[in-house]
């Protein structure tokens, strides 16, 4: 690591060795790292706490300092009516559906207790979506204040973050219990002797090699949505499965979102894809723009950019995207579209043939038909005869100036992960707990085929807050 260690915060050394074990150790230090050590230090006064960050103080907080951190609960910190069955839905049956339940009745107090303990404040904002019904919760300053607030809080109970310093390997007894961590820190190895270690240190979309194992041959092209992805790197659940740790969730897939790739700027958002077509580099549509509300279909798309387009697309609109109230919030890219008087034009400033996309675009007006419009819901207006159809919002795009926004998928974090109890507590492949390990966040693998959006960083917080309360009440293994 080139990162040194914060000068304001002592590193763990040899007096701390010889005081004995830290009480707890935390991989990670994003939403749910900081939740289980604060929660822990809170439920276990006195007790000695230290979360490892491989990054430096300023970059602290991997995907979650980047993040808006939007919760899929209502104003009032409720989980939404369908929080439960849309959760099962989408992973169409496959995560334990305990977690799930637990995640649904502790939502609510995690929200309480982050504002009526550490200061976090609420509030409710628009979402990308003209089609969303209402606002989502969220914390004021999103996940940047969520990492501030809870890591004065720590320090203020008395527990420590250690910048700078890699965990490589976890260590276990002759049992088979796990009592400590292998780190790096300035090139240099050393051991960490600790009672119960978390993993919170996030999914592996900052690594190449993984990527390219498990979501394929070009995963590793895949680019992170911010730059606190490029951390996540996948050790801790690398590191769980050389204890024994089973996997869980989908390996294969991600949570992917649709950006622009001129921007420099972290979640360059291009979500306006419902109101004009999306085209790959030869100018031919390769998907239903309007299949269902962007809410529920900007991953599938974004994953389809890159699997089917090969991470060349060109959302193509008219000037009639101007007219719609709240456009503005589905494109978060810092850059203007590329603009045109004619389809023509256009077609040559993204280098694509003008036969071939005047053929595309002429196709689609030609199978638009004149029925009532309306961007803030699914309004049937689809086309006839089209292949691939357009189910909603099929308007025909005859109005200058042209405009295209180019688009790729980047991914915001991986779903492969570790297994884990409604506990956290990290099981082996017959279901028992490894004593001594617990993981947290996208470090325990939960999603499957798609993502509930809005309640990654909420079931991280949910399940440090749970979980370092319950490590807090169980001895620890001398054995």
């Amino acid at each position: 690591m080139s990162d040194v260690l914060d000068p304001d915060v002592p590193a763990p050394d040899a007096a701390a060795d010889a005081a004995g074990p830290l009480d707890l150790v935390v991989v990670g230090c994003g939403a749910g790292g900081l939740a289980t050590a604060v929660s822990f230090a809170e439920n276990a006064p006195g007790s000695r706490v230290l979360v490892l960050e491989r990054s430096s103080r300023y970059n602290r907080g991997g995907n979650t300092t980047w993040t808006g951190s939007f919760f899929r609960l209502t104003a009032e910190g409720r989980p939404a009516d369908d929080f439960e069955s849309r959760m099962h839905e989408l992973s169409e049956g496959q995560s334990d559906p305990s977690y799930i339940a637990a995640l649904c009745d502790q939502a609510e107090p995690t929200v309480r207790w982050l504002a009526d303990r550490h200061g976090v404040e609420f509030e409710t904002r628009p979402t990308y979506f003209v089609t969303a019904r209402g606002p989502r919760l969220m914390p004021a300053g999103g996940g940047a204040a969520l990492v501030d607030k809870l890591a004065k809080s720590l320090e203020r109970l008395g527990g420590s973050i250690a910048y700078g310093v890699r965990a490589t390997a976890l260590s276990t007894d002759s049992f088979g219990a796990v009592n400590g961590v292998h780190v790096e820190e300035g090139g240099k190895p050393r051991h960490l002797a600790a009672r119960r270690v978390v993993l919170a240190s996030g999914g592996f979309q900052g690594n190449r090699k993984l990527l390219e194992r498990y979501v394929g041959p070009t995963g590793g092209e895949l680019r992170p949505i911010a730059p606190g992805g490029k951390n996540n790197k996948g050790e801790g659940i690398e590191m769980a499965v050389a204890v024994g740790a089973a996997r869980s969730g989908q390996y294969d897939r991600f949570h992917g979102e649709p950006v622009d790739p001129r921007s420099h700027q972290a979640e360059a958002l291009v979500m306006a894809y419902p109101y004009g077509i999306l085209v790959n580099a030869d100018g031919r549509r390769f998907l239903d723009e309007g299949s269902d509300t962007p809410d529920n279909t900007f991953e599938e798309v974004a994953y389809r950019i890159w699997r089917e387009a090969r991470q060349s697309a060109y959302l193509i609109c008219d000037a009639k995207l101007l007219e719609i109230e709240g456009h503005e919030r589905s494109l978060l890219t810092d850059k203007d579209p590329i603009t045109a008087p004619s389809i023509d034009e256009l077609a040559r400033k993204l280098d694509i043939a003008p036969d071939e996309l005047n053929w595309t675009v002429d196709r689609f007006n030609d199978a638009c038909r004149p029925t009532p419009y309306d961007p803030t819901r699914l309004d049937g207006k689809h086309t006839v005869g089209l292949v691939p159809p357009k189910s909603n919002w099929a308007r025909e795009l005859d109005t200058a100036p042209y405009m295209a926004w180019p688009v790729h998928c980047a991914i915001t974090f991986t779903f492969g992960g570790v297994r884990t109890d409604a506990r956290s507590r990290v099981l082996t492949e017959g279901g028992e707990p490894i004593e001594g390990l617990y993981a947290i966040g996208e470090t325990a693998g939960l999603y499957y085929s798609r993502y509930p959006g809005a309640t990654s960083v909420l079931r991280a917080l949910t399940f440090g807050r749970l979980a370092g309360a319950d490590i807090a009440r169980v001895p620890a293994a001398t054995g």
